[in-house]
């Protein structure tokens, strides 16, 4: 195997398709690729162990192999892919704004993943969402003010590394005040250092102060600094992100599959443009990787040849790979928090927080009653989510609380949306206020009856109209669910969320 050959495969992430790795994920493990990325699509939506199917036959082939996943709690989850997250997620967290709860959660977050053998979060998301339309951060941000998302990211960031499990923050320089989801195409945000400096960085300065170890790049274009996607950009990351703000950690990749990024450069191309411009880890994206790594391999070997890519520059990213794989490797030992978290020694305290998080307006005094009919509005979701489960109904089912679920589609008409003439009805959302067919079906539905409640599970809005009965739970996670349906029954829950 060349010189070459080693490098890259040392500064790959790719992925898999199926529930198990197949072989070709382990002959490239054995000739040096750094590790793994996991999606939601890899894991079991039964109770079996992802460590017995999927950690132990990549650690067998390298035992110091990274294994990544999006873990942010609420929204975004893969260890709970298939059942919703037992976590409450960054806008929840955020509006609590108890940088010790966020520490406890990051605590329990990293040691349900060290528990599973995954040694690389992607996240913490040290995004300032601060366009409050956005359409792929939104709750995935800790708040819309630059103080707040840098005082919680500094949290996360020392919760999940307590644990010895990497952190790294996203979407570097902030993917915040974008109107567009870059899985589908280029965002530009207009703005130039200094605004960057007061706005979108500080967060990201402040999560490396606490000492992450790996930041993610976004597919977004800042046409004051770069024409390219900060990915690719070497004015970006080794100006702004290495030199600016003096992190020398690793710099990982968002997936290259993503539209904006494949369709212009495809794999390879963007590859080359990545590691040049001072990325160290390249994360391919869900897309079955075996027939990626040839291309990914030839654009290298092109690049070496004419110079657009140089040995030197995959030895540095190489050997900062190599450390965090050290830092990070099963056996290495990390020191105990330092001090004493009695909630974080399970996931009970995802609960405490959904709880803290949830605010309500015009609801009866609380106690126990009949049985909830639930109406959820559905809405198109984005690749960050996938496909987990969100809702009331399941939440209602463990209270024994459930009436009856019905499940709209989006744009039905809502005279033709059945309502029961008495007894509980809550109307489930996700940011109504921004979709006018969810706002106009809420308001027809509770023209027809007043006394409904409506469970907003996104942003929510600012002001509730006058009158009307609202939860905001902040996130979508099972756990924000959990939360909603005690408030709504007067029921308590006390098992466990995990089965």
């Amino acid at each position: 195997m060349s010189t070459a050959t080693t490098l890259v495969n040392a500064c790959l992430l790719p992925a898999y398709d199926g529930r198990v790795p197949p072989d070709w994920i382990l002959r490239a493990l054995d000739a040096g690729i750094a590790g793994v990325g996991l999606f939601g699509t890899n894991l079991h939506s039964t109770g079996r162990s992802l460590r017995e199917d999927i950690v132990d036959p990549i650690r067998a082939v390298r035992p110091d192999a990274l294994i990544a996943l999006d873990e942010e709690g609420g929204d975004v989850t893969r260890l709970d892919y298939h059942r919703g997250s037992v976590y409450p997620g960054n806008h929840a967290l955020g509006s609590v704004d108890d940088p010790e709860l966020t520490r406890q959660v990051a605590l329990a977050v990293g040691s349900d993943l060290r528990e599973a053998g995954i040694n690389l979060c992607l996240g913490p998301c040290a995004d300032v969402n601060s366009r409050a339309t956005n359409p792929i951060i939104g709750v995935r941000s800790f708040g819309s003010r630059p103080g707040p998302v840098d005082r919680h990211t500094r949290a996360f960031v020392r919760g999940l590394q307590e644990r010895g499990v990497a952190a790294t923050l996203k979407h570097f320089p902030g993917h915040g005040d974008t109107g567009t989801d870059s899985h589908t195409a280029l965002p530009d945000i207009h703005r130039g250092p200094d605004a960057l400096r007061a706005l979108d960085l500080p967060p990201f300065a402040g999560g490396i102060a606490a000492g992450a170890k790996a930041v993610m790049t976004g597919h977004i274009r800042l046409p004051h600094l770069c024409d390219l996607p900060a990915t690719l950009s070497r004015r970006i990351v080794t100006g702004l992100l290495r030199e600016d703000l003096g992190y020398d950690g690793v710099v990982i990749s968002d997936a290259l599959e993503m539209a904006p990024v494949r369709d212009r450069w495809g794999f390879g191309g963007a590859a080359v443009l990545a590691w040049a411009a001072g990325v160290d880890l390249v994360l391919l994206g869900a897309t079955d990787g075996e027939s990626i790594l040839p291309e990914v391999h030839r654009a290298a070997q092109d690049a070496l040849r004419t110079g657009a890519l140089t040995v030197e520059r995959l030895e540095e990213a190489a050997a900062r790979v190599a450390a965090l794989r050290a830092w990070a490797a099963p056996t290495t030992a990390h020191p105990a928090p330092a001090s004493a978290e009695p909630a974080a020694s399970g996931y009970g305290v995802g609960l405490v927080a959904a709880r803290r998080a949830l605010s309500a307006a015009g609801l009866p005094a609380a106690g126990p009653g009949e049985p909830v009919h639930t109406v959820r509005l559905l809405t198109g979701g984005n690749m960050a989510v996938g496909t987990a489960p969100w809702g009331l109904a399941p939440a209602l089912k463990l209270l024994d609380a459930l009436a009856c679920a019905t499940d709209v589609e989006p744009d039905t008409d809502p005279r033709d949306i059945d309502l029961p003439d008495t007894g509980p009805v809550a109307v489930v959302v996700r940011d109504a206020a921004l979709d006018p067919w969810q706002d106009a079906t809420l308001r027809a539905l509770r023209a027809r009856r007043p006394d409904l409640v409506t469970v907003d599970m996104g942003l929510g809005p600012r002001t509730p109209e006058p009158g009307s009965r609202v939860i905001l739970t902040r996130g979508a996670g099972l756990v924000n669910a959990v939360a909603a349906a005690e408030l709504l029954t007067g029921r308590t829950w006390t098992g466990p969320l995990r089965t």
